[in-house]
Order: C-alpha cells, then sequence, then structure tokens
C-alpha cells in the first residue's frame, strides 16, 4: 500500500512539474512573450534609378544607326557644383537595361542629392575603351571600365545624344531619377576634325540649363511657371549659331570647338513673348559636355 501511494506521488510531482511551463507557454502564445532569440535587422536598399524606358523613349535600343546601343550616367553631388563639379560615380549600361546606383553615401555637408548627366551612344560610336571584358573579375564580378568615373570621362568620346537628370536618395527606396529628354549632340563619330570651322578639334557639347534663372534681387524664373521656350544664340571666334528648346530639355550647343570661349545669349519665352535674357559663358571640354555659367536674368 505504501509502495502504491508513494508512485502516485511521484506521478502528480511530475505532472505539476510539467503543468507549469506548458500554462506559461499558452499564455504567450495567446498574449505574446518576449523572446531570447536573435534576429537579423534588415537594412533596407536605397539609391537611384535611372529608367531605361523612359530614358530612351523616341529612339529605341539596336545596333543601326540612330539608335541607342549604350548610354553611361555620371553623379555628382548637387551642391558641390551640380553637373560642372567632380564626377563622383559612374556606371555605363546597355540601353534596354535601367541605370541603378545603390546606397550611395552623402557629402561631407549631409546632402543625398545628385545631379546626373547622361551620354548615349549608337553602336558605331561607342568608345571600345568602356566596353566591359568578362574575361576579367574583380571580386567575382566582371571589371567594367564604365564604373570608374575618370575612365569614363577621359574614354567618352563623342556622344550622340546628352541629357542632364536630377535625384535625391531616401532612405528604403529607389528614387527616379528625373530626366530631360536626350538631346542629339549633332555628333555621329569621334573624329577630331569635324569641328564647325573644319580645322580645330571637336569638343563636346556646350549644355544650358533651363529648369530655372536667378534674378539679380534674388528671385528666380522658373520653367513651366514664368517661361516654357527658350532660345539661345551662341558665338566662339569665327562659329555662331542658335539653337532652342522646351524647358527643362537642356540647350545645347554642338559641335564645339575644344577649348572655345562661348558667348551665349539666352531668352527666355512666355506664349511666344520674351519675359527675360540671361548671358552665359562656357568654354567646351575636348571630351566632357559642360555646362554654361550664367548670370542673373534681365527684363526682356
Amino acid at each position: 500500500m505504501q509502495v502504491k501511494l508513494a508512485a502516485v506521488n511521484r506521478r502528480r510531482a511530475l505532472i505539476s512539474s510539467l503543468a507549469a511551463p506548458l500554462a506559461v507557454a499558452a499564455a504567450c502564445a495567446l498574449a505574446g512573450c518576449p523572446g531570447a532569440a536573435t534576429t537579423t535587422i534588415y537594412t533596407p536598399i536605397t539609391g537611384i534609378l535611372i529608367r531605361s524606358s523612359s530614358l530612351v523613349a523616341g529612339y529605341g535600343c539596336g545596333t543601326d544607326a540612330g539608335q541607342i546601343y549604350k548610354y553611361a550616367a555620371l553623379l555628382t553631388y548637387a551642391d558641390d557644383g551640380g553637373a560642372s563639379g567632380p564626377v563622383v560615380y559612374s556606371g555605363v549600361f546597355d540601353c534596354y537595361s535601367d541605370g541603378l546606383f545603390s546606397n550611395l553615401p552623402a557629402d561631407d555637408a549631409g546632402s543625398l542629392s545628385f545631379d546626373v548627366t547622361i551620354v548615349a551612344w549608337d553602336q558605331a560610336s561607342f568608345p571600345a575603351a568602356l566596353a566591359c571584358d568578362p574575361s576579367i573579375e574583380d571580386g567575382g564580378f566582371t571589371a567594367c571600365p564604365g564604373d570608374v568615373p575618370g575612365t569614363v570621362a577621359s574614354s567618352e568620346g563623342i556622344p550622340n545624344w546628352i541629357t542632364t537628370c536630377s535625384a535625391t536618395q531616401q532612405s528604403g527606396i529607389s528614387v527616379l531619377a528625373v530626366c530631360a529628354p536626350l538631346t542629339a549632340t549633332g555628333l555621329a563619330d569621334g573624329g577630331a576634325d569635324d569641328a564647325a570651322d573644319g580645322s580645330a578639334a571637336a569638343g563636346a557639347p556646350v549644355l544650358v540649363d533651363t529648369h530655372g534663372f536667378v534674378t539679380g534681387d534674388g528671385g528666380t524664373f522658373v520653367c513651366g511657371t514664368d517661361f516654357q521656350t527658350v532660345r539661345a544664340t551662341y558665338s566662339s571666334g569665327s562659329q555662331s549659331g542658335s539653337v532652342s528648346s522646351e524647358c527643362p530639355a537642356p540647350l545645347s550647343i554642338a559641335p564645339t570647338v575644344a577649348g572655345g570661349a562661348y558667348a551665349i545669349t539666352v531668352e527666355l519665352l512666355q506664349s511666344g513673348v520674351g519675359v527675360a535674357q540671361v548671358a552665359c559663358q562656357a568654354t567646351a571640354s575636348a571630351t566632357t559636355p559642360t555646362s554654361a555659367t550664367c548670370a542673373p536674368a534681365t527684363g526682356p
């Protein structure tokens, strides 16, 4: 009899010892309890995305003349001279591929805003020096000269098309770059003797940004609000001409003479009526598109 009682008591003790943890587990399942397991924190990828389909609209991708084969994106910090500042990141992409730059660091001032210059080539004009070499790998990745800004600047030749974009990187998403339409440079090949005067070395295009122009009193003429159309006359030595565009597409002066100093007079038009004039100037580069520097806008 005592043996049976002892066995019963042992079974009761065992049941009691299991009941408490099971009760706690049930309560946690219903109400939720902090766990001791270590979790991995996910950091969302941020970056800047250049949408190929929008960029090449109207031209298409291909290997024929007049079709875009590849394009390069050159990024500069917006508060460090904008498009005329030093190029800090670059990439060369197939026409049909979106351009993506991920997790770009802020500049010394903490800015995550970038200006982007896009240059594009047809197959005949694409510089061989910028082609990726599948036989060379760096850490498992194919070596691509286009990822080195200095290499792009020195090897881009004379592209067939050009435009500018802007983007401000945000945490956790890839921000779409806002780009003006591609503008033909007028130079289909990289010949050094294709300059307007037939003798000097050909230069890269001179660009005038048309998003807005400051005034002498601290105001701004804004594209779409104060003007819609811009036209410009320009001269450099014996070369002269005129160009026009609908803002915010940049004015593109091409062909140019490398090293030539260009004096540019820009007129801002609202419904065909002049609202202001702007004096700009630039010195054409042999290899890299140059952004003109403009004085404050004055009355018509």
